[in-house]
């Protein structure tokens, strides 16, 4: 599609566009369309073009390019390796600390000013709810605790009733944790290892109180960590390093899928393309509008690609977005069961204080990788997994640290306001009561058994309802899409991430996400590129 064929499908087309720039040769405020048809652009042909950088759009890249189809991947974020710049520790925040702020964003302490730059952490805002999210090229594995917990089959049943459960147990799980390099740490090392005094207190604790306590694994190497703990390589999870980056360690995206994608010669990765809109052509073929930007988040190139097959895996905040804005902006034949069935995955954040106080609290080091869970999933009436989290900043304390992952009751929805051009989220204390209410039975079985206070100086009161690490959904397999993750309505577009697990999992949610896209690219690789 050339430059005139692309302005002639665009909206209504020139005739459209002629009344439209009248309406500021008559002193009305431009319309966006004017402005956007009168920025000068680069139009670009791609066969195939996937959108986002992180779990899903990792594997699809790979098993692309692993039949020889060439792909060229957008990710809005840095090319952090490329880049050549380090990430930052969480006490001595940088570049890598936020998107595009100017202070610290934090789940707590956020006390530092930033230099505004497109940082890996980025954060969305809605009334009830902060939803943290990984921007740059590897996405949400550049910046979450790397914890790669199988869900539990049971209720991987209860969620998806409609996949093959079995063979999801026996392929796709294993294959998923073999590619991201899932791996246990040793009890021996975690027995005598100073920085996980913190996962010990809350292991010996919630089994004192009569809840069981599992190992976890996690993408982060730990031979490498052992290494660390001597100090014979250089320390990331003991230099208090992890929601900015990690440097060392940690096999992120870029280290595993996106490595092996980029070592068969196929994959194009454009980085800092920021995509603003699609638009799907009467071929069944789709254009891409797309702001090239610098560090400072400043478009400096206006591009259109123009590609036969597009794969939507910008994360479920990311996807939700560009389809529902597509649909407003450009008319982008819409399922209405787009934003449906959202949800925060049960995250609820909460904290003990007074935990040991008088035999050395939870440790002054602690490593910001994660290991150690209670898995309290049985209980009819009460079901949750708790991550025993750490409290990286440098501080003698005696305060535990709890992600809390529960099942919902309520699911909210997403929308997008064509005026304020934002997403609405249809979430709030309603969707959370529940997981309040666990928080409050789990906080007080704990202290009852071991003594010890909420930690009301963490979030609101102690209760970090407001907390979302795990968006979900919205996009839901098999509702939105088929069972593969084809878009309803649509011929060559597929969604494969997060927003295709309907609000909830059970645990933390990367390893489903990577298995469902193995499973997606499979059917779609041998269906629809044969």
């Amino acid at each position: 599609m050339n430059r005139k064929e692309f302005i002639q499908a665009t909206s209504l087309g020139t005739a459209a566009f002629f009344f439209l720039g009248m309406g500021s040769f008559f002193g009305k405020s431009p319309n966006p369309l004017e402005e956007e048809l009168r920025k000068p652009f680069e139009m670009i042909d791609k066969n195939v073009v996937i959108i986002g950088s992180g779990y899903g759009g990792s594997v699809a890249a790979l098993r692309l390019c692993e039949k020889n189809i060439p792909v060229t991947l957008l990710e809005m974020g840095l090319d952090w390796e490329k880049s050549g710049q380090k990430f930052s520790s969480m006490i001595n925040p940088g570049h890598s600390a936020a998107w595009l702020k100017t202070k610290t964003i934090a789940p707590f302490f956020n006390l530092f000013s930033l230099e505004k730059y497109t940082g890996a952490l980025d954060r969305l805002d809605f009334e009830h709810i902060k939803i943290w999210l990984g921007r740059g090229v590897g996405g949400g594995s550049l910046v979450n605790g790397g914890m790669a917990v199988t869900p539990k089959k049971e209720y991987f049943k209860e969620v998806f009733p409609n996949l093959d459960a079995e063979k999801f147990y026996s392929k796709y799980f294993p294959l998923a944790n073999k590619e991201l390099k899932s791996n246990v740490a040793s009890e021996e090392f975690l027995k005598d290892c100073s920085f996980y005094k913190f996962n010990r207190v809350g292991e010996e604790e919630a089994k004192k109180a009569g809840f069981k306590t599992v190992r976890v694994p996690n993408v982060y190497d730990f031979n490498y960590m052992e290494k660390e703990y001597k100090e014979e390589v250089p320390r990331s999870a003991f230099a208090g390093e992890v929601i900015y980056g990690n440097n060392h360690g940690k096999n992120s995206l870029d280290k595993t899928y996106l490595k092996k994608a980029s070592a068969t010669g196929k994959l194009e990765i454009l980085e800092l393309h920021q995509v603003n809109h699609i638009t799907q052509n009467p071929d069944q073929s789709y254009s891409i509008d797309i702001s090239v930007i610098n560090t400072k988040g400043e478009e400096i190139q206006h591009k259109i690609i123009n590609t036969k097959k597009l794969i939507l895996s910008a994360g479920t905040m990311g996807s939700l977005e560009l389809l529902l804005k597509s649909k407003a902006m450009k008319q982008l034949p819409m399922d209405d069961k787009i934003g449906k069935d959202w949800g925060n995955n049960g995250n609820f954040m909460t904290g003990r204080n007074w935990v040991k106080a008088f035999s050395g609290g939870t440790g002054f080091q602690q490593s910001t990788i994660p290991v150690g869970g209670i898995d309290h999933w049985e209980d009819k009436d009460r079901p949750f997994f708790v991550e025993i989290a750490p409290l990286p900043m440098g501080l003698n304390v005696a305060t535990s640290l709890y992600l809390m992952v529960n099942k919902l009751k309520k699911y909210g929805e997403v929308n997008y306001d064509s005026v304020t051009q934002k997403l609405q989220l249809n979430w709030d204390q309603s969707h959370t009561a529940h997981m309040k209410d666990n928080a409050k039975y789990f906080l007080r079985t704990m202290n009852k058994a071991n003594g010890g206070t909420r930690a009301h100086l963490l979030f609101h009161n102690g209760f970090g309802a407001d907390v979302c690490y795990h968006p979900l959904g919205g996009i839901v397999l098999g509702k939105a899409t088929d069972n593969y993750g084809r878009l309803n309505g649509h011929k060559n577009l597929y969604v494969i991430d997060g927003s295709l697990i309907p609000g909830t999992i059970g645990v933390n949610p990367f390893v489903t996400i990577t298995a469902i896209a193995e499973y997606c690219m499979e059917e779609i690789i041998e269906k629809d590129f044969a």
